[in-house]
């Protein structure tokens, strides 16, 4: 099984010419869009990174791991799958309905390739968003005139999945919680997890492979030299910090014996070897 980094929490699995997408999102609009303006998918370079795709998992609503996917499932043929928001978003933005289903935690996929043969299978797990002021849960707006602004893409659901394909558990891990986790061969964390709940969340998963996500800044440009984004402060972290993959790695070298940190470059591939260890592509 290949795995690609896309940025943000974007990440590409294939197995045996099938497609896997999860939250895919290269267009970054600037900061500026937040407040004013409508947004477009930018087509070109979603069209260069990714040619393909036979399905795409949404983790949640927010644009930044939504915006782009009704484009792509619009010239690859995809299938959607994703909380009601999810669902309705790309329904508006003219995704036909026969590639579109709503999942709900407790569901199992099992996912096919072109020629019909399984390929992945994929539990959907609760998974919890960091409290963020203004982007909690809410009501979408009753009309979603494309192309949309931002704010129209208001949480609701936050899924975890956990992928099985090839022998490899592959856990992409959408919580800011430590529990409860189930076991998986690589773990695909967000900064979001705090330091002192590492351990439990470690214990819980046992990875052998941990990949660190969404933790640049995403008001970039796509091509631009990567920058640590800012963690957004809580009650749990009141302060304000960048987001460091590189701690996570030094912590884990000093504390977890067996255990490796891999943090990928922007559109590597990555093999999940066997003893799902790292060997890495182009």
């Amino acid at each position: 099984m290949n795995f690609r980094w896309l940025g943000v929490a974007g990440f590409e699995l294939e197995l045996n010419g099938s497609t896997l997408l999860v939250d895919p999102f290269l267009t970054r609009p600037p900061v500026y869009r937040l407040f004013w303006g409508r947004v477009h998918p930018d087509l070109p370079l979603l069209h260069r990174y990714i040619p393909q795709a036979d399905h795409i998992l949404v983790s949640h609503s927010h644009y930044d791991h939504l915006m782009d996917v009704t484009a792509i499932a619009g010239y690859t043929g995809a299938t959607v799958y994703g909380s009601a928001h999810t669902c309705r978003i790309v329904e508006a933005c003219g995704l036909p309905a026969a590639q579109i289903r709503r999942v709900r935690p407790g569901e199992n996929l099992d996912l096919t390739g072109k020629g019909g043969e399984k390929t992945f299978s994929i539990d959907i797990l609760s998974g919890a968003h960091t409290p963020l002021p203004l982007y909690g849960p809410g009501q979408l707006p009753e009309r979603l005139q494309p192309p949309l602004r931002l704010r129209d893409f208001v949480l609701d659901e936050t899924f975890t999945f956990l992928i099985y394909g090839s022998g490899t558990r592959v856990l992409a891990w959408h919580n800011h919680r430590p529990c409860p986790a189930p076991r998986a061969d690589v773990l695909l964390l967000i900064p979001d997890v705090l330091p002192a709940d590492l351990p439990a969340l470690l214990d819980q998963v046992q990875p052998r492979l941990i990949i660190p996500i969404h933790w640049e800044d995403f008001f970039r440009p796509s091509g631009a030299p990567l920058h640590r984004s800012w963690r957004i402060p809580t009650w749990r972290r009141p302060w304000l910090e960048r987001a460091d993959p590189w701690a996570l790695q030094r912590w884990v070298a000093r504390c977890r014996s067996g255990v490796e940190v891999y943090v990928p470059r922007l559109w590597e591939q990555i093999e999940l070897s066997e003893d799902h260890g790292v060997q890495s592509g182009a």
